[in-house]
């Protein structure tokens, strides 16, 4: 975590309106007993589930208890509903220039503090990274997928989705809370996609979100097979039978040079 310097404040926001969500946070802190972090991990968790039209209902129950003790109106939950209802709010209605990431504004100023060398590119700086990686495409009409193999909580993948918004966007990252930032970033928008909870490097994937109107919710839980983009690391089984196909194919080849030697030393070409 960096050392800030004494006269600046630990909490900055590119939004104001996330210096109240921060004493929603707080007071759901207070109610639950839970610190501020683990109240904002299961905030984003029920935001999911929340989305998903009943489909992660079970997953959202879980989560909510830890969150229902108290008197009705002034339980944790209580206050996280009304938490949700004003981040979705603002981000309907702060779109100066396009979409705004107001939940990961929260999460970059109040929440990680730059843990584990999370920063998220500013939106302004994403817009022009899209602009020069993806440029004018004059068939827009045609559908293409963009995939942000460190997508944080999904600026890349939104900056790029404001021209192309009927395009596929597929993003990966390790840490779970920027991943369903992402999801939930997308899914309000009805924009089609993978959010998958892995890593790029070692091809391990932990869960992936398919996001978009799918009947019931704009957003669900895949399972990390049914993702044709997942980065799936081959099983132990299958880097067996990977490893004794390469095995076999190398002995074959080395058969292949034995016999090619044998017939240059009788024919007395070998040097």
């Amino acid at each position: 975590m960096p050392i800030l310097p004494d006269d600046l404040a630990r909490e900055f926001f590119f939004h104001d309106v996330n210096r109240q969500h921060l004493q929603l946070l707080d007071e759901a802190a207070r109610q639950s007993g839970l610190s501020r972090g683990e109240v904002f991990a299961d905030f984003l968790h029920m935001g999911v589930c929340a989305l998903s039209g009943g489909q992660l209902e079970d997953q959202y129950m879980d989560v909510v208890k830890r969150h229902s003790y108290g008197k009705p109106g002034k339980r944790s939950c209580d206050t996280l509903a009304r938490l949700y209802g004003s981040v979705i709010d603002a981000m309907e209605t702060d779109c100066r220039e396009g979409m705004q990431d107001v939940l990961g504004d929260l999460f970059e100023g109040a929440v990680s503090y730059g843990e584990n060398g999370l920063y998220l590119s500013p939106m302004p700086i994403c817009r022009a990274m899209s602009l020069l990686t993806v440029g004018d495409e004059e068939e827009t009409y045609r559908m293409k997928s963009v995939c942000d193999p460190a997508c944080g909580s999904g600026r890349m993948l939104m900056a790029v989705a404001e021209r192309y918004p009927h395009w596929e966007y597929v993003g990966v990252d390790v840490d779970v809370r920027a991943v369903r930032i992402a999801a939930i970033n997308l899914a309000l928008r009805n924009i089609y996609g993978y959010l998958i909870h892995g890593n790029s490097l070692t091809l391990e994937t932990q869960r992936v979100y398919r996001t978009g109107f799918n009947g019931k919710g704009v957003v669900r839980e895949i399972p990390p097979e049914s993702c044709p983009y997942a980065p799936l690391r081959p099983s132990p089984k299958q880097q067996q039978e990977h490893f004794s196909r390469d095995e076999s194919a190398l002995k074959v080849i080395e058969h292949q040079r034995a016999d090619d030697d044998d017939r240059q030393l009788r024919q007395g070409s070998l040097f």
